[in-house]
């Protein structure tokens, strides 16, 4: 057998077992988004990622245009997991406690899923630059303003602060406890976590 026939058996053994995924870009991404979470994005280099993968450094650069390209698709794609799952609460809640629930349930389900990924979004998104880092944080920020309007709606007493300052501590709760360690081994976490979250909203003010 040729070099070249032993490379080519190689890689299509790689790739049946599964250790090779068909879509590189994907799998730097996720290496890198694996390593920002780990380490934090400072302390990360191209070549940690490009070893992570087994590609060389430069070879990233076919598909990302630097590091920072890498942080910002990691953002980008948590912002959108958060704003379809928030699109499939509202399309199943009646009323607006109904859709509160549906709200957090849904963060729940989805942080626990993928804690790395709102891990490197919530603490790593900072060292985006200031031109790169304004328009996520308004995308951002209109998932939290769906939220507040629910609650505005459910508990018609509150003006936009109150329910501003519940909400954040409602989704800074669920995003700490989520991506802390050990949580996979909490029985009943997802309602544990959503019960927290609701009493957090149901607080009383003055």
């Amino acid at each position: 057998m040729t070099t070249t026939d032993a490379a080519s058996t190689a890689s299509a053994d790689s790739t049946a077992s599964g250790r090779r995924p068909a879509n590189r870009r994907d799998l730097i991404l996720y290496a890198a988004i694996d390593l920002f979470h780990q380490r934090g994005y400072p302390a990360t280099s191209v070549d940690d990622i490009g070893k992570a993968v087994d590609v060389s450094g430069p070879a990233i650069y076919r598909h990302f245009s630097s590091k920072e390209d890498l942080l910002l698709e990691a953002i980008k794609l948590a912002a959108d997991e958060v704003h379809a799952i928030n699109g499939r609460a509202r399309a199943e809640a009646s009323d607006a406690r109904e859709l509160l629930a549906g709200y957090i349930r849904a963060y729940v389900d989805v942080a626990l899923e993928r804690s790395a990924l709102i891990a490197v979004w919530n603490s790593e998104a900072r060292h985006l630059s200031s031109e790169r880092r304004s328009p996520m944080s308004r995308r951002l920020r209109s998932w939290s303003t769906e939220w507040i309007e629910a609650l505005q709606d459910a508990r018609p007493e509150l003006d936009e602060p109150t329910a501003r300052l519940l909400v954040n501590g409602a989704i800074g709760m669920i995003t700490s406890v989520t991506t802390g360690p050990a949580t996979t081994e909490v029985e009943g976490l997802t309602d544990s976590i959503t019960s927290m979250a609701l009493a957090t909203l149901d607080a009383p003010v003055a």
